[in-house]
């Protein structure tokens, strides 16, 4: 009798497995084109299975752009110039959003996530660091979370895409631009940052 072959061993379903497989296939075919059926077959188990682990496609957004922010490499919050870090930590997290097309969505009317609060606290650190109270650091920061949420609304939101044809706003096109521009924003991060007493 001959014997049986092994049967591939499965990588256990976690979300991890499905975050990355869902980043993967984003990257492929969209986020407007990934469903969790497709999702499920990639990972080779069933529709309930990954259920399982996530309720909705929206969860799986969520559970993307988490791990998304949480590649966001943070430096020593006590290192260097705060102001630098503030900049560049900011920066960094918009960045990566960016680069997964249609998630931001979803994003801004989701609850924060865990990655998401883990910036927000190395942030408002860094604004204690530049000599403001707790609640001081926190409101500035309220300010800067206002910004960081227009700029990913700007950059998903057809309304601010500069069209190549003739059409009304052809006046305030160069300032379509500017404000689409990721020089702009981090002029603004910039100067809110140098308005903080040192």
């Amino acid at each position: 009798m001959a014997d049986k072959k092994p049967s591939a061993v499965r990588a256990p379903l976690d979300r991890p497995r499905i975050a990355a497989t869902a980043m993967e296939m984003i990257d492929e075919v969209g986020v407007e084109k990934l469903t969790m059926r497709a999702v499920a077959a990639r990972l080779d188990v069933s529709a309930m299975a990954l259920y399982h682990h996530v309720e909705d496609k929206d969860e799986l957004l969520r559970l993307v752009g988490d791990d998304v922010l949480g590649h966001v490499e943070l430096p020593d919050p006590d290192s260097g110039d705060w102001r630098e870090l503030f900049v560049s930590t900011s920066m960094a997290a918009v960045d990566a959003l960016l680069e997964v097309r249609g998630l931001s969505p979803v994003l801004l009317t989701s609850k924060m996530l865990p990655n998401a609060r883990r910036l927000v606290k190395f942030c408002i650190h860094q604004f204690e660091r530049g000599g403001l109270s707790r609640a001081a650091a926190q409101e500035v920061y309220a300010g800067v979370q206002t910004l960081v949420l227009g700029r990913l609304l700007i950059e998903e939101s057809s309304n601010f895409h500069v069209s190549a044809t003739p059409h009304p706003d052809d006046e305030i096109r160069d300032y379509i631009a500017t404000l689409r521009s990721r020089a702009a924003f981090y002029g603004a991060l910039t100067a809110l940052a140098d308005r903080v007493p040192s």
